[in-house]
């Protein structure tokens, strides 16, 4: 019986894999509190899954920070909301580490390759809501983000760290092709780029910069002479497409540049160069707020955000004020809310699995970390469920995945 409650379990991960890109939140946020309520009845043994790890450690240590930190704010309804919101770094795991031990590492691949299959339906989906001419780039690449919106509320910085994992799973998984893989081939080089093509017209400045510094990893340390050389090929070609094809070289290095230089007069309603000057009025409110004490302790846990709003009001910096909001940055998030114990914790979360990856030799881990903490730059991955639900679900199925992997190079080697 309990064999097949873990079993429910495990369609219930794979179906949260599947729908984490296209399901809105709520809807979603449903679907783990049936997984949870499968995984309470299943009697697991609490004694083991609680053991005291590094990770489960770090986990409810930011949990409690910030559980700590409503003692001291004034919007205890936002700060309960960002606690609800965390909840799943702990839920999540738990189901995890009770159930899928005992699988082999086909049925890990299956989680990965239903969300695989979920991005992929999202992005060819989106296809259907888009009445521009798919000739012109520029207009694909502004009404994709507009397309998916009709779908399910997704940022695009979101949907580009999804589609790098994706393209790293697969080619972790396929390449160098092997016999047996070549029937593969077709729909292997077909989702690789169809997820290419969608990752390019997303244009996504902070998902190219965190899928070139994954690639950067994961090439590096996946293969070794011809195959590395082979992979920086393809890397260097993608950063050079970047460069040449107009639209794309317009949002990465001209407008930039306009930036810097403060010629921003005539590119008002240039979504390349607004964003740029709103993040940057963000990130100067953001360096105002690490004043001594809160720079050790934070605001609390609902209050931050609250406070990065006076900055805005006392910059007069109109649109972010307007629009709300955050601190386009975990790092900063973490330092607001609990200070330099809440950043010190989130480091923690970010370190532990990635030396985890360096001892089990696992590139799709370390790729994954790097995505992860390249994207934490740029926005707040544990304020949305879209990215604190992404971390929560592959990082302990990818912890174990990566020590499977170990034991079977171990097998092998041991067998030759």
């Amino acid at each position: 019986m309990f064999l097949k409650r873990t079993n429910w379990l495990l369609s219930i991960t794979i179906a949260m894999a599947l729908t984490l890109p296209f399901l809105i939140p709520r809807i979603h946020s449903k679907l783990i509190l049936l997984g949870l309520v499968i995984w309470a009845i299943s009697k697991p043994s609490y004694r083991k899954i609680l053991r005291p790890t590094k990770l489960l450690f770090v986990v409810m240590m930011i949990i409690l920070s910030a559980l700590l930190g409503l003692i001291h704010t004034s919007n205890g309804t936002y700060g309960i909301s960002i606690i609800e919101t965390l909840a799943v770094l702990l839920i999540i795991p738990l189901m995890v580490e009770s159930s899928f031990n005992r699988y082999d590492q086909e049925s890990l691949r299956g989680i990965f390759l239903s969300f695989v299959v979920g991005v992929l339906l999202l992005n060819l989906t989106s296809l259907f809501f888009i009445s521009y001419d798919l000739w012109d780039p520029k207009n694909l690449q502004s009404n994709l983000i507009v397309a998916n919106n009709v779908i399910v509320r997704i940022h695009p910085t979101f949907l580009s760290m999804y589609i790098s994992f994706c393209m790293f799973f697969l080619v972790d998984q396929y390449f160098p092709l092997k016999g047996q893989d070549r029937a593969r081939l077709g729909w292997v080089v077909f989702s690789l780029l169809i997820l290419f093509v969608f990752l390019f017209w997303l244009n996504s400045r902070a998902g190219i910069i965190a899928f070139v510094a994954g690639s950067i990893f994961f090439i590096y340390f996946k293969w070794k002479e011809k195959c590395r050389v082979i992979g920086f090929v393809v890397l260097a070609l993608f950063m050079l497409l970047i460069t040449v094809i107009p639209f794309s070289r317009h949002r990465f290095f001209e407008a930039p540049l306009m930036v810097l230089k403060g010629d921003t007069s005539g590119a008002i309603g240039d979504p390349s160069v607004y964003p740029l000057v709103t993040r940057l009025q963000i990130y100067r409110s953001d360096l105002e707020l690490l004043k001594w004490p809160e720079i050790l302790y934070g605001y609390g846990t609902g209050d931050f955000r609250d406070e990065l709003q006076e900055r805005f009001a006392a910059n007069d910096f109109e649109r972010p004020l307007a629009e709300n909001m955050d601190s386009h940055s975990e790092y900063f998030a973490q330092l607001h809310r609990h200070g330099i114990i809440g950043l010190a914790l989130f480091v923690a979360l970010l370190v532990i699995p990635f030396r985890h990856a360096m001892k089990y030799g696992s590139p799709l881990l370390g790729a994954f970390i790097i995505l992860f903490s390249v994207t934490a730059l740029f926005e707040n991955v544990f304020s949305a469920q879209k990215g604190v639900t992404f971390f929560a679900l592959f990082c302990p199925i990818l912890w174990i995945y990566a020590e499977r992997q170990a034991e079977d190079r171990k097998t092998e080697s041991e067998g030759s």
